[in-house]
């Protein structure tokens, strides 16, 4: 993955409301064991802030830990060390159900290939967390 320089001068933030972050990465590391008990270091030491409204593209070779950053950001997987702050809350140390929660008010996916379910409609699809979450 890529370094990108993203600074933001004061005058281009149109509101305070947009100053706030609301989502934080401190020294996120993430390891996986391969056979024969070799460690592969995917990500280390990351570090991320996203404040309101920002708009934030992770770009990188394939291969490069962009779809595990995602992960660990999204509260699917847990970091080897490091945290993950959605607002002021802890993703690393909520429970499975308080991080599910989470996720299905305050997160959303779009995944690069479709998830539908077959049997439904595109409509019914689109307004699945809302039937879900009794709306």
């Amino acid at each position: 993955m890529t370094a990108i320089d993203r600074s933001v001068q004061p005058d281009e933030l149109c509101s305070s409301t947009q100053s706030q972050t609301v989502m934080q990465a401190m020294d996120l590391c993430m390891t996986f064991k391969e056979g024969g008990g070799n460690r592969l270091h995917v990500l280390q030491n990351v570090n991320l802030s996203v404040r309101a409204g920002e708009k934030v593209a992770i770009v990188g070779a394939s291969g490069s830990g962009k779809s595990t950053l995602l992960h660990l950001l999204g509260g699917l997987d847990s970091p080897t060390s490091g945290k993950v702050l959605i607002g002021d809350k802890d993703l690393v140390h909520m429970s499975e159900k308080a991080r599910c929660a989470l996720r299905n008010r305050q997160l959303g996916f779009v995944y690069q290939f479709h998830h539908l379910l077959a049997e439904f409609s595109a409509q019914e699809n689109v307004a699945m967390p809302a039937l879900i979450g009794g709306m």
